[in-house]
């Protein structure tokens, strides 16, 4: 199977179209009302959405912002052809408030639009596996995975049916914690093993860890609900700062999709309420309960370079990761030594500081994104996506 960072050609054009496919899947079955739901943080509009996504794949595939040549980058400025204006499409310039009262293409109009754009990205295509002759092409890639995702997550938070042929997380069977006891443990520059980099990942020196202890897995229902049973919500020594801030206005005393149902608890996923599976991994908690259960337990949260050097250093068998839920680190969302902001500057730049750093990968998540050095990040406090957490400890 041919790396995803890697993929050319043929391949290429597949993965663009298999990604679109994707992507339609989970918004096909909406009626208008859904296509246009009640603003919510962290949720667009669904036709601002998808437009926003083939917008990106026009602008950095065929519009030529920044042509290559020998000589580098300049800038062409090109108008949009296909899907457009700029100010509606382009997240940078219109802020989330304004999205839901943009003036946006009616459903069939779009579709057409987004199927015009995909062929002629995919005519652009260049020969050949040149990688810099083919970021864009796989910048857009990957950009569209990561809305499919969260067209995934907004149908569960909006309590709209699961996906036909979603995934659900798997249970994991907790082996011993994993041990890295060599003083000299490293992590060295991510650019000599990818094809294609974030501007993020990019790692010019290598790291030096202390010895540390990380989970098998993850934090399960069943371990979290021990949390919840013991009072760990209302013990303030648990939720220091900005956690206290927030778990005193959420007011909540268990994570926000769990509810009592009798004697026992019941879990909502998508449209459905659950009995508990204590078996599986936590789920929809956010950076604060994470770090308040891993206080109650005597440990923490890993940070996110141990997390990378377990899953490198690991088997997958000894070390579970990738296909249930995203994991938060203890680790703000910060640049690398050197950081130089890619030419989609506001991947990472913007968000810098504000947001928490998390690994692995969730089950809605495109396979193509699992990557050991893949950084994701969002603001701690939200419980919308797919998170959950494993437990670590300094030796």
């Amino acid at each position: 199977m041919t790396n995803p960072r890697r993929l050319a050609g043929l391949e290429l054009a597949e993965a663009l179209r298999g990604s679109r496919r994707r992507t339609l899947a989970l918004v096909r079955n909406l009626s208008d009302d859904q296509w246009l739901p009640a603003r919510q943080s962290g949720v667009n509009p669904v036709a601002w959405e998808l437009g926003h996504l083939a917008w990106f794949a026009e602008f950095w595939i065929l519009r030529g912002p920044h042509l290559l040549q020998a000589d580098g980058l300049v800038v062409a400025n090109l108008p949009a052809s296909i899907v457009g204006p700029d100010t509606v499409f382009d997240s940078a310039r219109l802020a989330h408030g304004d999205r839901w009262a943009a003036k946006l293409p009616p459903r069939v109009q779009l579709l057409e639009m987004m199927a015009r754009q995909l062929e002629a990205s995919i005519k652009a295509i260049p020969d050949g596996d040149d990688d810099r002759a083919l970021y864009f092409h796989r910048l857009s890639l990957f950009h569209e995975d990561m809305h499919g995702e969260a067209f995934a997550w907004m149908r569960a938070a909006l309590g709209y049916p699961a996906p036909v042929g979603t995934a659900s997380t798997q249970q994991q069977h907790a082996g011993d914690p994993l041990r890295f006891a060599d003083d000299r443990l490293e992590v060295g520059p991510s650019a000599e093993v990818d094809a294609f980099l974030f501007d993020n990942e990019i790692r010019a020196n290598a790291i030096a860890l202390r010895p540390f202890e990380i989970d098998a897995s993850c934090v399960t229902a069943g371990d979290f609900l021990q949390f919840v049973a013991a009072g760990g919500y209302d013990r303030p020594e648990f939720w220091p700062g900005e956690a206290g801030a927030w778990r005193s206005a959420s007011g909540l005393t268990h994570p926000s999709r769990w509810r009592r149902d009798g004697s026992g608890w019941e879990l909502r996923s998508f449209d459905r309420w659950h009995p508990l599976n204590t078996l599986l991994p936590v789920m929809h908690v956010n950076a604060f309960e994470a770090e308040a259960y891993c206080s109650w337990k005597g440990r923490r949260l890993p940070s996110a370079t141990e997390w990378e050097f377990a899953a490198t250093n690991a088997s997958h068998s000894e070390f579970a990761w990738g296909n249930s839920v995203w994991e938060w680190t203890g680790d703000a969302f910060a640049p690398y030594a050197g950081f130089v902001a890619g030419p989609y500057r506001d991947y990472s730049l913007p968000w810098f500081g504000s947001h928490r750093e998390l690994r692995g990968g969730a089950f809605a998540t495109h396979a193509r994104l699992h990557n050991p050095r893949y950084r994701n990040f969002f603001q701690p406090h939200r419980t919308d996506i797919f998170a959950g957490f494993r437990t670590a400890a300094t030796l």
